[in-house]
């Protein structure tokens, strides 16, 4: 078997378990096909358990994500209002304020962005802006602050993530060695019979099944009768 994604691992060792469920299996391939059994149940234990911690772990991302959108979208109303209310120009609204313009503060590292945001508005409330200009910069500090939770949040998620995907991987030598055993003596057992062999551990999608002949259906008695005599 060549090099496979971990998905591969996982419905090829299901598939050889299901190909040999469907014949009598020899004696001296039972204990390495138990072992393989029992390999492939570990395995696919922790991938299942990998892929729960990837699932919580991509749900916390998410959340980031929809936090660093709304704290975009505050940035892009904070540039309008500030451009509007005459404190800053439509090329760069947060010249004076901030060393980032609102596409570069927008495009900070997440963790970069918090510290970002509060300069420039602990810089622009020092002009005493107008309201409309005071409430946008408040929405971004509250944005800014929701981003940092969702950040924090993401942390845990990740750290478990991490955890999941090494006991998983640090399985998959045992699983690999178990099928290589199996199929020597699977081999063995099957030395005068390689086609069995070979579909019990077929590569994905390669096994088919058998093609059933067609009974060409016999004309009835009427036609019989009613067919003309050969001239």
């Amino acid at each position: 078997m060549g090099k496979t994604n971990i998905g591969e691992n996982r419905s090829y060792g299901a598939a050889i378990l299901d190909r040999f469920g469907d014949i009598a299996v020899p004696a001296g391939v039972k204990p390495h096909l138990a072992a393989f059994k029992q390999a492939h149940a570990e395995y696919e234990a922790a991938a299942a358990l990998a892929d729960a911690a990837r699932d919580r772990r991509d749900a916390a991302l998410d959340a980031v994500g929809a936090a660093d959108d709304a704290f975009d979208e505050s940035v892009g109303t904070l540039a309008d209002k500030t451009v509007g209310a005459g404190l800053g120009k439509r090329q760069n609204p947060f010249a004076g304020y901030s060393k980032h313009s609102p596409s570069q503060l927008t495009s900070l590292a997440y963790a970069a962005e918090p510290k970002a945001a509060r300069d420039l508005v602990a810089a622009l409330l020092k002009k005493k802006p107008p309201s409309d200009v005071a409430r946008a910069a408040a929405k971004l500090v509250k944005d800014t602050a929701a981003l940092e939770t969702a950040l924090s949040r993401l942390t845990k998620p990740q750290a478990a993530l991490t955890k999941a995907l090494a006991a998983r991987d640090a399985l998959l030598p045992a699983w690999t060695k178990a099928l290589r055993r199996l199929k020597k003596h699977a081999a063995a057992a099957w030395d005068e019979d390689e086609g069995t062999y070979r579909a019990l551990f077929a590569p994905l999608g390669a096994v088919q099944a058998p093609t059933k002949r067609r009974v060409r259906a016999k004309p009835s008695a009427e036609a019989s009768i009613a067919a003309p005599a050969p001239t």
